[in-house]
Protein backbone atom coordinates (compact mmCIF):
# COMPACT_ATOMS: atom_id res chain seq x y z
CA UNK A 1 0.00 0.00 0.00
CA UNK A 2 3.10 2.28 0.73
CA UNK A 3 4.00 1.42 -2.26
CA UNK A 4 1.14 2.54 -4.41
CA UNK A 5 1.10 5.48 -2.55
CA UNK A 6 4.51 6.74 -2.91
CA UNK A 7 3.93 6.32 -6.59
CA UNK A 8 0.84 8.17 -6.85
CA UNK A 9 2.70 11.13 -5.07
CA UNK A 10 5.55 10.62 -7.48
CA UNK A 11 2.96 10.40 -10.50
CA UNK A 12 1.61 13.67 -9.37
CA UNK A 13 4.33 15.91 -8.98
CA UNK A 14 5.45 15.08 -11.94
CA UNK A 15 2.67 16.23 -13.42
CA UNK A 16 2.63 19.32 -11.80
CA UNK A 17 6.03 19.93 -12.58
CA UNK A 18 5.32 19.10 -16.31
CA UNK A 19 2.60 21.87 -16.11
CA UNK A 20 4.66 24.32 -14.38
CA UNK A 21 7.51 23.52 -16.83
CA UNK A 22 5.03 24.47 -20.08
CA UNK A 23 3.43 27.59 -18.22
CA UNK A 24 6.95 28.80 -17.88
CA UNK A 25 7.66 28.50 -21.71
CA UNK A 26 4.79 30.50 -22.56
CA UNK A 27 4.23 34.28 -22.28
CA UNK A 28 0.90 36.12 -21.83
CA UNK A 29 -0.28 39.29 -24.18
CA UNK A 30 -2.91 41.41 -21.79
CA UNK A 31 -4.37 44.51 -22.19
CA UNK A 32 -7.17 46.86 -21.71
CA UNK A 33 -9.84 48.18 -24.52
CA UNK A 34 -11.84 51.06 -23.82
CA UNK A 35 -14.00 53.79 -25.88
CA UNK A 36 -14.97 57.61 -24.87
CA UNK A 37 -17.06 56.54 -22.68
CA UNK A 38 -15.06 53.62 -20.68
CA UNK A 39 -14.12 50.06 -20.89
CA UNK A 40 -15.29 47.32 -23.28
CA UNK A 41 -16.52 44.43 -21.75
CA UNK A 42 -17.60 41.04 -23.20
CA UNK A 43 -15.61 42.29 -26.35
CA UNK A 44 -14.03 39.27 -28.45
CA UNK A 45 -10.34 39.78 -29.14
CA UNK A 46 -7.96 37.60 -31.61
CA UNK A 47 -4.14 37.42 -30.96
CA UNK A 48 -2.89 35.96 -34.41
CA UNK A 49 0.72 33.96 -34.61
CA UNK A 50 1.75 35.72 -37.42
CA UNK A 51 3.65 32.80 -38.45
CA UNK A 52 1.70 30.09 -38.00
CA UNK A 53 -1.36 31.70 -38.54
CA UNK A 54 -2.88 30.51 -35.10
CA UNK A 55 -5.42 32.30 -33.67
CA UNK A 56 -5.84 32.57 -29.60
CA UNK A 57 -9.81 34.03 -28.79
CA UNK A 58 -10.03 36.08 -25.50
CA UNK A 59 -12.97 38.27 -24.12
CA UNK A 60 -12.62 41.77 -22.29
CA UNK A 61 -13.93 41.22 -18.98
CA UNK A 62 -16.03 44.20 -16.71
CA UNK A 63 -13.29 46.36 -16.73
CA UNK A 64 -12.04 45.92 -20.48
CA UNK A 65 -9.17 43.59 -19.88
CA UNK A 66 -8.35 40.86 -21.82
CA UNK A 67 -5.26 37.93 -21.32
CA UNK A 68 -4.15 35.70 -23.82
CA UNK A 69 -1.51 32.69 -22.64
CA UNK A 70 0.54 32.10 -26.23
CA UNK A 71 3.72 30.80 -26.96
CA UNK A 72 6.50 33.07 -27.75
CA UNK A 73 6.56 34.28 -31.34
CA UNK A 74 5.22 37.58 -32.91
CA UNK A 75 1.62 38.41 -32.80
CA UNK A 76 -1.25 40.62 -33.86
CA UNK A 77 -4.30 41.42 -32.18
CA UNK A 78 -7.19 42.57 -33.15
CA UNK A 79 -10.68 43.33 -32.35
CA UNK A 80 -14.11 44.54 -34.38
CA UNK A 81 -16.49 45.73 -32.08
CA UNK A 82 -20.31 46.95 -33.19
CA UNK A 83 -20.06 50.42 -33.23
CA UNK A 84 -16.56 51.24 -32.82
CA UNK A 85 -13.75 51.57 -35.14
CA UNK A 86 -11.83 48.23 -35.70
CA UNK A 87 -8.50 47.57 -33.03
CA UNK A 88 -4.80 46.22 -34.49
CA UNK A 89 -1.48 45.99 -32.68
CA UNK A 90 0.89 44.51 -34.81
CA UNK A 91 4.57 43.65 -34.47
CA UNK A 92 4.03 42.13 -30.73
CA UNK A 93 6.72 39.82 -29.33
CA UNK A 94 6.22 37.59 -26.67
CA UNK A 95 8.92 35.74 -24.57
CA UNK A 96 8.54 32.96 -22.78
CA UNK A 97 7.52 33.96 -18.68
CA UNK A 98 7.11 37.84 -20.69
CA UNK A 99 3.95 39.90 -21.15
CA UNK A 100 3.12 41.83 -23.57
CA UNK A 101 0.82 44.99 -23.23
CA UNK A 102 -1.77 45.72 -26.38
CA UNK A 103 -3.89 48.77 -25.09
CA UNK A 104 -6.25 50.69 -27.25
CA UNK A 105 -8.72 53.42 -27.07
CA UNK A 106 -11.46 52.73 -29.94
CA UNK A 107 -13.30 55.83 -31.79
CA UNK A 108 -16.57 55.47 -32.50
CA UNK A 109 -17.80 54.10 -35.73
CA UNK A 110 -19.05 56.74 -38.26
CA UNK A 111 -21.97 54.97 -39.44
CA UNK A 112 -23.09 53.90 -35.49
CA UNK A 113 -25.21 56.88 -35.32
CA UNK A 114 -27.03 56.69 -39.29
CA UNK A 115 -30.45 55.54 -38.94
CA UNK A 116 -30.96 52.03 -40.81
CA UNK A 117 -26.97 51.79 -41.41
CA UNK A 118 -25.77 48.92 -39.33
CA UNK A 119 -28.63 47.60 -37.82
CA UNK A 120 -27.62 44.21 -38.52
CA UNK A 121 -24.32 44.36 -37.02
CA UNK A 122 -26.50 44.79 -34.08
CA UNK A 123 -28.80 42.60 -34.15
CA UNK A 124 -26.19 39.94 -35.13
CA UNK A 125 -24.61 40.84 -31.71
CA UNK A 126 -27.65 40.14 -29.39
CA UNK A 127 -28.41 36.91 -31.02
CA UNK A 128 -27.08 33.48 -30.35
CA UNK A 129 -25.11 31.33 -32.71
CA UNK A 130 -27.49 28.59 -33.62
CA UNK A 131 -25.42 25.36 -32.36
CA UNK A 132 -25.36 22.45 -34.54
CA UNK A 133 -23.22 20.66 -37.34
CA UNK A 134 -23.01 21.85 -41.08
CA UNK A 135 -26.12 20.78 -43.31
CA UNK A 136 -25.30 19.05 -46.53
CA UNK A 137 -26.87 19.23 -49.77
CA UNK A 138 -28.52 15.94 -51.68
CA UNK A 139 -25.18 15.19 -53.67
CA UNK A 140 -23.40 15.83 -50.82
CA UNK A 141 -21.85 19.10 -50.47
CA UNK A 142 -22.23 21.51 -47.78
CA UNK A 143 -25.11 23.53 -48.01
CA UNK A 144 -24.89 27.03 -47.78
CA UNK A 145 -28.33 28.16 -48.19
CA UNK A 146 -29.87 30.30 -45.14
CA UNK A 147 -30.33 34.16 -44.33
CA UNK A 148 -26.80 35.48 -42.74
CA UNK A 149 -25.70 38.20 -40.79
CA UNK A 150 -22.78 40.34 -41.70
CA UNK A 151 -19.94 40.52 -40.34
CA UNK A 152 -17.11 43.15 -39.67
CA UNK A 153 -13.00 42.37 -41.19
CA UNK A 154 -12.05 40.27 -38.07
CA UNK A 155 -8.07 40.75 -39.03
CA UNK A 156 -7.47 43.80 -41.43
CA UNK A 157 -4.60 43.41 -43.04
CA UNK A 158 -1.98 46.43 -43.62
CA UNK A 159 -3.33 47.77 -46.71
CA UNK A 160 -0.93 47.81 -49.43
CA UNK A 161 -1.78 50.98 -51.74
CA UNK A 162 -0.48 52.59 -54.57
CA UNK A 163 0.06 56.42 -53.43
CA UNK A 164 -2.88 57.55 -55.82
CA UNK A 165 -4.99 55.23 -53.67
CA UNK A 166 -4.04 56.06 -50.69
CA UNK A 167 -4.47 59.80 -51.60
CA UNK A 168 -7.84 59.00 -52.62
CA UNK A 169 -9.08 56.68 -49.83
CA UNK A 170 -7.91 59.96 -47.32
CA UNK A 171 -9.81 62.25 -49.10
CA UNK A 172 -12.77 60.14 -49.31
CA UNK A 173 -12.49 59.93 -45.18
CA UNK A 174 -13.77 62.97 -45.11
CA UNK A 175 -16.45 62.73 -47.68
CA UNK A 176 -18.92 60.17 -46.84
CA UNK A 177 -21.78 61.69 -48.93
CA UNK A 178 -19.67 60.35 -51.78
CA UNK A 179 -19.89 56.76 -51.01
CA UNK A 180 -22.02 54.83 -53.53
CA UNK A 181 -24.24 53.79 -50.45
CA UNK A 182 -24.90 57.10 -49.51
CA UNK A 183 -26.33 57.90 -53.02
CA UNK A 184 -28.23 54.50 -53.35
CA UNK A 185 -25.82 52.68 -55.30
CA UNK A 186 -24.69 48.85 -55.32
CA UNK A 187 -22.67 48.21 -52.17
CA UNK A 188 -20.36 45.90 -54.70
CA UNK A 189 -19.28 42.71 -53.80
CA UNK A 190 -16.28 42.45 -51.88
CA UNK A 191 -18.37 44.43 -48.88
CA UNK A 192 -21.57 43.15 -49.78
CA UNK A 193 -21.09 40.87 -46.02
CA UNK A 194 -20.41 43.99 -44.41
CA UNK A 195 -23.50 45.44 -43.49
CA UNK A 196 -26.34 43.82 -44.95
CA UNK A 197 -28.35 40.52 -44.69
CA UNK A 198 -27.59 37.85 -48.01
CA UNK A 199 -29.91 34.94 -48.36
CA UNK A 200 -28.11 32.12 -50.11
CA UNK A 201 -30.47 29.87 -52.11
CA UNK A 202 -28.03 26.96 -53.68
CA UNK A 203 -28.72 24.72 -56.14
CA UNK A 204 -25.91 22.08 -58.01
CA UNK A 205 -24.91 24.82 -60.82
CA UNK A 206 -25.84 27.68 -59.63
CA UNK A 207 -25.75 30.21 -56.15
CA UNK A 208 -28.26 32.82 -55.64
CA UNK A 209 -27.15 35.57 -53.23
CA UNK A 210 -30.47 38.57 -52.40
CA UNK A 211 -28.97 41.41 -50.47
CA UNK A 212 -31.46 43.35 -48.58
CA UNK A 213 -30.13 46.69 -49.69
CA UNK A 214 -31.30 48.45 -52.65
CA UNK A 215 -32.72 47.16 -56.04
CA UNK A 216 -32.04 44.41 -57.90
CA UNK A 217 -30.30 43.08 -54.74
CA UNK A 218 -29.61 39.68 -56.51
CA UNK A 219 -26.30 37.99 -57.34
CA UNK A 220 -25.43 34.79 -59.24
CA UNK A 221 -22.51 32.33 -59.21
CA UNK A 222 -22.24 29.97 -61.70
CA UNK A 223 -21.41 26.72 -60.82
CA UNK A 224 -22.16 24.39 -63.72
CA UNK A 225 -18.37 25.04 -65.32
CA UNK A 226 -18.68 27.86 -67.74
CA UNK A 227 -15.69 29.83 -68.12
CA UNK A 228 -16.15 34.03 -67.35
CA UNK A 229 -17.59 35.85 -70.85
CA UNK A 230 -14.84 37.42 -73.34
CA UNK A 231 -15.09 41.31 -73.51
CA UNK A 232 -17.44 41.68 -70.17
CA UNK A 233 -18.65 45.04 -70.03
CA UNK A 234 -17.66 46.51 -66.60
CA UNK A 235 -19.93 46.19 -63.88
CA UNK A 236 -21.02 47.19 -60.11
CA UNK A 237 -21.08 43.18 -59.28
CA UNK A 238 -18.89 41.80 -61.87
CA UNK A 239 -19.44 37.82 -63.04
CA UNK A 240 -18.93 35.60 -60.67
CA UNK A 241 -18.09 31.88 -61.53
CA UNK A 242 -17.58 29.22 -58.46
CA UNK A 243 -16.37 25.65 -57.96
CA UNK A 244 -16.10 23.38 -54.79
CA UNK A 245 -12.66 22.81 -52.92
CA UNK A 246 -13.58 20.06 -50.87
CA UNK A 247 -16.00 22.11 -48.24
CA UNK A 248 -14.96 25.52 -49.56
CA UNK A 249 -17.10 27.70 -52.39
CA UNK A 250 -14.50 29.14 -54.15
CA UNK A 251 -16.07 32.38 -56.25
CA UNK A 252 -13.55 33.75 -59.03
CA UNK A 253 -15.32 37.59 -60.13
CA UNK A 254 -14.19 39.90 -62.57
CA UNK A 255 -15.56 42.71 -64.60
CA UNK A 256 -16.15 45.14 -62.10
CA UNK A 257 -16.45 49.11 -63.10
CA UNK A 258 -14.30 51.61 -60.69
CA UNK A 259 -16.94 53.46 -59.24
CA UNK A 260 -17.36 50.67 -56.36
CA UNK A 261 -15.74 51.14 -52.63
CA UNK A 262 -14.25 49.02 -50.79
CA UNK A 263 -14.12 48.57 -46.96
CA UNK A 264 -12.38 51.96 -45.33
CA UNK A 265 -13.75 54.46 -48.53
CA UNK A 266 -11.21 52.27 -50.38
CA UNK A 267 -11.07 52.74 -54.64
CA UNK A 268 -11.15 50.15 -57.33
CA UNK A 269 -10.46 49.94 -60.81
CA UNK A 270 -11.57 47.89 -63.50
CA UNK A 271 -8.64 45.34 -62.84
CA UNK A 272 -10.21 44.50 -59.66
CA UNK A 273 -10.26 40.74 -59.21
CA UNK A 274 -11.88 38.85 -56.39
CA UNK A 275 -11.84 35.70 -55.42
CA UNK A 276 -14.26 34.53 -52.31
CA UNK A 277 -13.83 31.49 -50.18
CA UNK A 278 -16.81 30.39 -48.67
CA UNK A 279 -16.61 27.71 -45.78
CA UNK A 280 -19.77 26.54 -43.32
CA UNK A 281 -18.00 25.59 -40.71
CA UNK A 282 -21.48 24.69 -38.44
CA UNK A 283 -24.95 25.13 -38.51
CA UNK A 284 -24.33 29.03 -37.74
CA UNK A 285 -21.47 29.84 -38.66
CA UNK A 286 -19.76 30.27 -42.10
CA UNK A 287 -16.35 31.47 -42.50
CA UNK A 288 -15.25 33.72 -45.58
CA UNK A 289 -11.81 35.17 -46.79
CA UNK A 290 -12.23 37.49 -49.52
CA UNK A 291 -9.00 38.36 -51.38
CA UNK A 292 -8.59 41.27 -53.21
CA UNK A 293 -6.28 41.62 -56.20
CA UNK A 294 -6.42 45.03 -57.94
CA UNK A 295 -2.81 45.72 -59.44
CA UNK A 296 -4.39 49.30 -60.79
CA UNK A 297 -4.20 50.54 -57.09
CA UNK A 298 -2.54 47.85 -54.68
CA UNK A 299 1.19 46.97 -55.23
CA UNK A 300 0.24 43.75 -54.50
CA UNK A 301 -3.23 41.18 -53.36
CA UNK A 302 -4.51 41.48 -49.72
CA UNK A 303 -7.43 39.93 -47.74
CA UNK A 304 -10.60 40.73 -45.49
CA UNK A 305 -11.52 37.55 -43.34
CA UNK A 306 -15.17 37.53 -42.25
CA UNK A 307 -17.50 34.98 -39.87
CA UNK A 308 -21.32 35.28 -40.92
CA UNK A 309 -23.82 34.26 -38.42
CA UNK A 310 -27.02 32.21 -39.44
CA UNK A 311 -30.03 34.59 -38.93
CA UNK A 312 -32.99 32.40 -37.34
CA UNK A 313 -36.29 33.39 -37.92
CA UNK A 314 -34.86 36.56 -41.02
CA UNK A 315 -35.85 36.86 -44.40
CA UNK A 316 -35.06 39.11 -46.82
CA UNK A 317 -37.47 42.45 -47.15
CA UNK A 318 -37.75 45.12 -49.64
CA UNK A 319 -35.75 47.55 -49.71
CA UNK A 320 -36.29 50.75 -52.16
CA UNK A 321 -33.40 53.03 -50.71
CA UNK A 322 -34.86 56.63 -52.43
CA UNK A 323 -38.03 55.51 -50.85
CA UNK A 324 -38.85 58.18 -48.02
CA UNK A 325 -35.86 59.70 -48.14
CA UNK A 326 -35.93 63.07 -46.43
CA UNK A 327 -31.87 63.79 -46.17
CA UNK A 328 -31.58 67.22 -47.99
CA UNK A 329 -27.85 67.14 -47.91
CA UNK A 330 -24.91 64.82 -46.21
CA UNK A 331 -22.19 66.44 -44.31
CA UNK A 332 -18.77 66.88 -46.35
CA UNK A 333 -20.29 66.46 -49.47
Amino acid sequence: MIAIRAIAITAVVMVLVAVASAQASRGEIRGILSGARGPLAGIEVRVKNTKTGEVTIATTSSNGEFVATVAPGSYEVFSSPVGYTAFAARQLVVQAGGTTRANGELGDNPNAGTPGEIPFLYQRAETKVPQGPAPKTADGKPDLSGVWFPSPDLEPEITPFQPWAAAETKKRASRAGDDPRALCLPTGIPRMHALDLAKFIQTPTLVVVLIEYNVPGVRQIFLDGRPHPPNLQPSWQGHSIGHWENDTLVVDTIGFNDKGWLDGSRPQTEQLHVTERFRRIDLGQMELEITIDDPGAYTKPWKMRRRLHLAPGEEILEYICHENNKTEHYVGR
